[in-house]
């Protein structure tokens, strides 16, 4: 997910030029507002920011201070023609990828961009690696704990107490029920009546076929009673 601050709207056109599915804000307090509601998900973003927002030459370097408090591992990116200020942005600690001036040759500004981009991206990747989501889930009168990173889904092991958790890792089998485990966390969605899936692993939803297939190529039933849930959390690619 990449942010954009930025007042203009033929630089916010050039930005897009290279950039696609990019989020545009001309006002820091519609950004934050964002990025903030974004947190509640505590996933990481890229933030490309201008420093001159409506006239107010340091909009930007707030901006960035006010995200800092809240989100350390987000790249930001100074995308401006105030290079003067390039020296502020250590010293108020925003930790900032890349500045880019925007009044350099074409050519350059969209190579330093895309490399910028590229370089976020690949922090954000080995900050996933790096930082697993674990989760604490009742095995009985046990806990155990699992990445939700690995988790992809959950099924009842029919004739038994237990449940089945498929990660990348295997499946572990532990005394629990789909309808504990749906109502667990944010991401479990149940689907039917024996899966609950994480969300962040579905690859689209056959709605006329009632069928989930998820990114690893598993295919799994939905059922009426528990389809609206797939619409209630937006579920990605529903095709019918």
């Amino acid at each position: 997910m990449i942010y954009l601050l930025e007042d203009d709207i033929t630089q916010q056109k050039r930005i897009k030029q290279y950039i696609q599915h990019i989020h545009t804000f001309t006002s820091p307090a519609n950004l934050l507002s964002a990025v903030l509601a974004v947190l509640k998900d505590k996933t990481p973003k890229i933030i490309l920011l201008d420093l001159e927002i409506k006239d107010v030459i340091y909009a930007g370097l707030q901006t960035a201070q006010l995200i800092r408090k809240n989100d350390i591992i987000s790249p930001i990116i100074i995308v401006t023609t105030h290079c003067e200020l390039s020296w502020h942005t250590f010293q108020h600690h925003i930790s900032a990828l890349d500045f880019i001036d925007k009044s350099q040759p074409e050519s350059a500004f969209a190579q330093q961009l895309k490399s910028a981009i590229y370089t976020a991206d690949q922090v954000l990747k080995r900050y996933d690696k790096k930082s697993p989501n674990l989760i604490t889930i009742r095995n009985g009168a046990h806990l155990v704990q699992f990445d939700l990173n690995h988790l992809s889904y959950v099924s009842s092991n029919k004739g038994t107490h237990y449940i089945n958790v498929f990660t990348k890792n295997g499946v572990s089998k532990i005394r629990n029920t789909i309808k504990t485990i749906a109502s667990s966390h944010e991401n479990f969605i149940q689907i039917h009546a024996s899966f609950c899936i994480n969300r962040d692993f579905i690859k689209q939803y056959l709605k006329s076929e009632k069928i989930i297939e998820l990114t690893d190529g598993t295919l799994l039933p939905v059922t009426r009673k528990f389809q609206h849930h797939l619409i209630q959390f937006k579920t990605p690619t529903i095709r019918t």
